[in-house]
């Protein structure tokens, strides 16, 4: 039984000693080992690695002097536009009498001078962003240039691009999307004609025998022409050159007068029903093109039959 009770003693002592480890840290002493560990490689002149630690511990405690430090780390390690809105936070939250805080004006004084400082006004806005970054505040300090700054306002995005010269402040509405215009409805397209004119294909055959028709009296007229043409050439009398320029102007009305039938049965045809029944000249095709002058004329003429 003394041996049974001695066990017993032991595995109590071993579960009391155990219960504080298996307790979850306490933030405030994780936050001292973090900060301990950003003081120890700020010593050693990581100071990228000091500025993530000191972040890490403001993270999980925050407090202003994990701010003011990493700040400083930043800045060493050349990020002045990560140091600048550290310093700018850092004064935001220390107290009135703060022992760094005439240090942390004076630091964030130099690298404003070098940077532009976006102030955006975005009520309503979620998610808001300056260069994809979350938006900490209403105001981030940004390299010189153009930036972008976004939000959504109910689901529905916002974008702005500006631009900040080098020791500028800008001041920056954020502002809802107009909202879409409800699509018009899509129009009905016109019904099909069936009731528009229609001609024979006998008229498009009609015309064409007209046109051929004109066409050679506009050679017979050009053929007159240039012989009359001749005849002044061998006696350049008054008389011969009357004659000629009214054999001339007779051609010319003829050239039109074919060029005319040749258009509107050309016009004709687009008004034919080619697609007809069988045997019908839907296939057939007529053409005529005058030509001529004073030297001579006529109208070449064309066609497939069906």
């Amino acid at each position: 039984m003394r041996r049974i009770g001695l066990a017993l003693a032991c595995l109590a002592c071993v579960a009391l000693g155990a219960a504080p480890e298996a307790r979850a840290e306490d933030p405030r002493q994780a936050a001292q080992a973090q900060f301990a560990e950003g003081q120890r490689a700020f010593a050693a002149g990581d100071f990228r690695r000091a500025a993530a630690a000191f972040e890490e511990a403001y993270r999980t405690k925050p407090h202003h002097s994990p701010l003011w430090n990493a700040a400083r780390s930043w800045q060493k390690a050349g990020e002045g536009t990560r140091a600048a809105n550290l310093y700018a936070r850092y004064l935001e939250e220390a107290p009135a009498g703060a022992r760094d805080r005439d240090q942390a004006t004076a630091a964030l004084a130099d690298l404003a001078s070098k940077l532009g400082r976006l102030v955006v006004q975005a009520g309503g806005a979620a998610d808001v962003r300056v260069d994809s970054a979350p938006l900490e505040g209403d105001g981030v300090y940004v390299p010189p240039g153009e930036h972008v700054v976004e939000g959504t306002f109910d689901g529905r995005p916002a974008r702005r691009v500006v631009r900040v010269d080098a020791g500028g402040e800008l001041s920056v509405t954020l502002e809802p999307p107009a909202p879409e215009r409800a699509a018009a409805p899509a129009l009905a397209p016109p019904p099909a004609d069936t009731s528009g004119v229609r001609l024979p294909w006998t008229v498009v055959l009609v015309g064409g025998v007209l046109t051929a028709a004109a066409g050679g009296v506009t050679i017979w007229s050009g053929l007159d022409t240039n012989a009359k043409r001749e005849a002044f050439d061998d006696a350049p009398t008054q008389e011969n050159l009357d004659d000629g320029k009214a054999r001339q102007l007779r051609t010319n009305v003829a050239l039109a007068v074919t060029g005319g039938l040749a258009v509107l049965t050309g016009a004709a045809a687009l008004f034919v029903d080619w697609s007809g029944g069988a045997r019908r000249s839907g296939d057939a095709t007529i053409w005529a093109r005058p030509y001529g002058s004073l030297d001579g004329g006529g109208v070449a003429l064309g066609g497939r039959l069906p």
